[in-house]
């Protein structure tokens, strides 16, 4: 029989709903592993079941779906402070993940599914534990004017699920600079940007609040609204090959919508201007040019500017890359050089 909810709650569940309620709980901290597990979750389980999966990571930024890292991280920051990147099946914007940050997805049948369903859960989960939280029209969990949860989602035509972070008592020192590229600015990108927010952690506002704490609390409000769960072990080695494909540069980096750098750059003896284009994580296009009737430019430069421009057609976008490209050209005069040393640094 369904459970009855407090006045002002929406009745849920079905009775075939309550006997296909599931609940997962994560012990890896490893985010190619509990990505890959979600996403095995969203491929194999019932389309009319109901379920909980409850995990953490090891420090990391998770940039949505169709989001641009180069855009949204400062990838050289992060590698200096041993932050991995990773990239979510879901839509929505970049976030920051620790062991000071729990996540919650939540899948259900479409029909079941609307965007406010699951972080209403989330709020009164806290409630329950003494914070005052709300839902934002965003669909974010907040309290106050500082958000506590984003949301991130993913609907097919039988199938939908939230994603939900809350950060409980993450490094946010570690996280300050990391979702904030260095040039943002000259990318325009296809793909998803992120809408900055102040944030803060659970334990601004209760001591008491921890990981265990609002994983038991969340459970809780997900048995009251859709039905009694049923706790399922976790494999690791269930989604073995999805791991590596959600762990690999292909997916990390080459998922990645078109997109078009731009930069520029005022030297001594003249002003060079550049545009480089990019197909799923690759270049495909460079411009580098001299102003229409430059005057006093080193008549050497035109050539070196298509030198350049040919040697990194079809390289990745990638530091590493570019540079180990570049060496070819390095050698050709000094201008060259400074050149290459202008070019290999728009790169994180």
């Amino acid at each position: 029989m369904a459970l009855s909810l407090r006045a002002g709650r929406r009745r849920l569940h079905s009775p075939a709903a309550l006997a296909s309620t599931l609940c997962y709980v994560s012990p890896s901290t490893d985010p190619y592993t509990n990505l890959a597990f979600e996403d095995w979750l969203v491929r194999t389980t019932d389309p009319q079941q109901y379920v909980l999966y409850l995990w953490r990571n090891r420090p990391t930024v998770v940039i949505g779906r169709n989001q641009n890292p180069w855009k949204e991280c400062a990838l050289g920051l992060m590698r200096a402070r041993d932050v991995w990147l990773a990239r979510r099946t879901s839509g929505g914007g970049a976030v920051y993940h620790d062991l000071g940050n729990t996540n919650y997805t939540v899948l259900m049948p479409r029909a079941a599914f609307s965007r406010d369903t699951c972080a209403e859960m989330a709020a009164r989960a806290l409630q329950q534990l003494d914070v005052p939280a709300h839902v934002t029209a965003r669909h974010d969990v907040a309290v106050g004017d500082r958000k506590v949860s984003g949301s991130a989602f993913r609907l097919t035509s039988a199938r939908a699920f939230h994603h939900g972070t809350m950060l409980v008592d993450a490094d946010l020192a570690r996280l300050s600079g990391c979702l904030r590229s260095p040039h943002a600015d000259h990318i325009d990108a296809r793909g998803v940007d992120s809408v900055r927010s102040p944030v803060a952690n659970l334990r601004d506002y209760s001591l008491a609040v921890d990981h265990d704490a609002f994983c038991d609390a969340v459970r809780r409000q997900f048995v009251a609204m859709f039905g009694p769960a049923r706790d399922m072990p976790f494999s690791t080695d269930v989604n073995d090959e999805m791991r590596r494909r959600i762990g690999a540069w292909e997916w990390l980096y080459g998922q990645t919508p078109d997109f078009e750098h731009r930069m520029e750059r005022h030297f001594p003896w003249a002003t060079i201007s550049g545009h480089i284009a990019a197909h799923r994580g690759h270049i495909a296009a460079v411009n580098l040019a001299l102003p229409p009737m430059a005057l006093g430019a080193p008549p050497h430069i035109s050539k070196a500017l298509a030198d350049i421009g040919a040697l990194l057609s079809g390289a990745r976008y990638d530091r590493a890359a570019v540079a180990e490209r570049l060496a070819l050209a390095r050698t050709g005069s000094a201008h060259a050089a400074e050149l290459c040393d202008w070019i290999e640094a728009a790169f994180q």
